[in-house]
This record gives C-alpha cells, structure tokens and sequence, in this order.
C-alpha cells in the first residue's frame, strides 16, 4: 500500500479519510489531495475548458472578471493604511484581468506571474503590463510588495505552506495578502459530498475552510485575517422551485455572510 503523505501545511500524520486521495487533516483542519497532479495550462484551458465550465471562453468574460476585481479592489483599499504609491504582484494572473482594474484605479507599480505563455502574452499584449512567464517557484523576483493577490491559485501549489511562507517575506510591512480559493466550508461538500469528491480538480493541492485560513496564516504571521464568502448558491442546498426557498433565503443569506459559508471563499490577511 502507498503511503498517505502527510499534511502539506503542518506535517502531521493524524489525518481522516475523506474519500481517498483526499484526506482531512486533523491538525490544521485543510482537506488535502494526496494524489495533486499538475495541469497544462495551455490556450485551450482558457479558450475550450473554460467555455465547457462557464459557456464562454476565459477571454470573453472580462467584463464579469473585471467587474469582480473592482469589488476585490475596494475591500484591499479599505485594509490598507497607504492609499498612494502602492505596488501590487499577481500570483496565477492568468490574462491579466485583476492587473488591469488595478491599473484603472491607479495602481502603477505592477507585476504578475504567470505560467502560461498565451495568458502571459496576452497580458502584455493587451494591457503593456509585465508579465513573469514562469512558476512561482522559479520567478526570482527580489523586492516587496504592499499587495499580493492570487485568485484560484494558491490551491495548485505542491507546497503551499512555502508559498504562504514565501509570500509573507515578499510583502511590505503593513501589505496585504488577498486570495481566493475553494473551501470545503460550504453547500457542495455539505449537501453533496458524493458529488464533491466526484469534481474534485486533480490539480488542487488542498481545500480551506474559514477557520482553517485565519489559523494558518495567523502561524505564518499575519496579524489580522478576514475572511468573505465568494460564491452565493443558496438553490445548492434548497432548490429555487422548491415552497421553502422564500423562506430559506434570506436565512441562508445572513448565515452565509457571517460565517463565510460559501463552496469559494475570499481572504484578506494584514502582515
């Protein structure tokens, strides 16, 4: 029998079996993939896989992508003491998207890091903003930030406690880490767990919970972590054609706003 690695983030062994190769840590409370492959992230993963998942392909939802980077854009603002002369780094920038929103709203001093050639071109192309065509673990950039986002990335990294680590050392004192990945505190591992463990991306390393991000990043040495829901689906727990779901809503909506119940969550951690 092959051995279960242990947890990526503490190291502990004590772990329950989720459904293997997914594993609950009992430690720091992440659900990790001990199976995690790595993706080509090449055109097609932007163009045809994106539109199989969303009906459209990555480049023409920038309106939608834009839109949400503004929203992002705002709660960072309102996290930082400084509000001129920022800098900000992209981890995972993909088309560059987020980049652009924060070259609208000011923001000069940018730079993102992108494995994929066509997204990393194409950022450049399209918006002149520098792109590191590499992985995070190769890009040797050696200077600070007083922002760090990554959006959907972080989950990818084959050793993300190093990541984390890394990208704490990367920021300003004062800076902000922003992120948004896939958390395991939610309606679809709660009311379809079968379902959940069925889609579970091979290319994701790990799932957070609420909980589990404040305690994490809090160990690496942020001293003040906030944490948002990111998606809203109520219908995934009461269908909307269903007599209760008039009643249900609006009470799943507080529940969901104040404990950050959400199959995606969003994270602002202060160094």
């Amino acid at each position: 029998m092959t051995p279960v690695p242990d947890c990526p983030f503490c190291g502990r062994q004590n772990r329950a079996v989720i459904s293997a190769p997914l594993y609950r840590c009992a430690g720091c409370g992440i659900i990790f993939n001990a199976d995690h492959k790595s993706l080509s992230y090449d055109r097609d993963y932007f163009i045809a896989g994106y539109r199989e998942q969303y009906g459209k392909t990555y480049i023409e939802d920038y309106e939608n992508i834009y839109r949400m980077a503004q929203a992002r854009l705002d709660r960072i603002l309102r996290n930082l003491k400084q509000a001129h002369g920022l800098s900000l780094l992209d981890l995972g920038c993909a088309a560059g998207f987020f980049l652009k929103a924060a070259k609208d709203r000011g923001i000069a001093d940018l730079l993102g890091i992108e494995v994929s050639e066509f997204a990393a071109d194409y950022c450049r192309r399209t918006f002149g903003i520098d792109v590191i065509n590499t992985g995070f673990n190769e890009a040797g950039v050696q200077r600070k930030f007083y922002v760090i986002s990554s959006w959907f990335f972080l989950e990818h990294m084959e050793d993300p406690r190093a990541a984390v680590n890394r990208i704490f050392s990367m920021l300003e004192d004062g800076g902000v880490f922003v992120c948004g990945i896939p958390s395991y505190f939610g309606p679809s591992f709660s009311f379809d767990r079968e379902g959940w463990v069925k889609t579970h991306p091979a290319d994701h390393r790990f799932d957070l919970s609420p909980s589990s991000a404040k305690k994490l990043l809090k160990k690496a040495g942020f001293r003040r972590v906030k944490v948002y829901r990111s998606g809203y689906h109520p219908e995934r727990v009461v269908k909307k054609d269903s007599w209760l779901y008039p009643l249900f809503e609006p009470l799943y909506n507080v529940f969901s706003s104040l404990t950050a119940y959400s199959d995606t969550i969003e994270i602002y951690a202060v160094k």
